[in-house]
């Protein structure tokens, strides 16, 4: 079939930001102030992609789990580090950061709050250091002889999630617990 005559892919749902902001039960200035300090790309003109309205479904979970902004913004440098020691593709999407959350599953491959893939599992903390996610032009100097090392990294990554998935948790019951009597309260209204 000729190119022109080939269906064209259905387009990519969208959404403005005060659609997501009233999703989520937070304001648009909320929601533009995490946008600026997780330095993701604004949106120009067609709206935000579904990625970032479940990257941002997860950091309200995080902070209804009780897990600090700050915590949270630690955990992302981390993997923004994680993942450009790693080659991860950063020219082809400028949402390359986030586009892992339109991929489901192989939740022990993924970086948590990016979704971004290892392409190992976490635990078993084995990621091969020389792994090129993209054929970009290799570096003057390697990471490791400009001290950064990938294990390394990842092993401090993994130290820092650690507490945060031990407090959602432990905070898992008292949430499950505010939702229904929430649906309860919803039913008087």
């Amino acid at each position: 079939m000729p190119p022109s005559l080939r269906p064209s892919a259905p387009p990519a749902a969208t959404f403005t930001l005060a659609e997501i902001a009233a999703g989520l039960g937070r304001d648009r200035v909320h929601l533009l102030g995490w946008i600026k300090r997780f330095e993701l790309p604004p949106a120009r003109g067609k709206g935000y992609p579904e990625i970032y309205r479940s990257f941002f479904r997860q950091v309200v979970f995080l902070r209804l789990a009780q897990i600090p902004e700050e915590k949270i913004a630690e955990l992302w440098t981390l993997e923004h580090k994680l993942m450009n020691l790693l080659h991860a593709d950063t020219t082809s999407s400028p949402t390359w950061m986030i586009d892992g959350h339109a991929m489901a599953g192989n939740d022990s491959r993924r970086l948590f709050l990016s979704r971004f893939d290892l392409g190992t599992d976490l635990q078993s903390a084995c990621v091969q250091p020389g792994l090129d996610f993209s054929p970009a032009p290799a570096e003057l100097f390697g990471g490791r002889d400009m001290g950064e090392d990938v294990l390394r990294l990842l092993d401090l990554y993994l130290a820092e999630l650690k507490p945060v998935l031990a407090t959602v948790a432990a905070q898992s019951a008292l949430l499950a617990e505010a939702a229904r009597w929430a649906g309860r309260m919803g039913k008087r209204v």
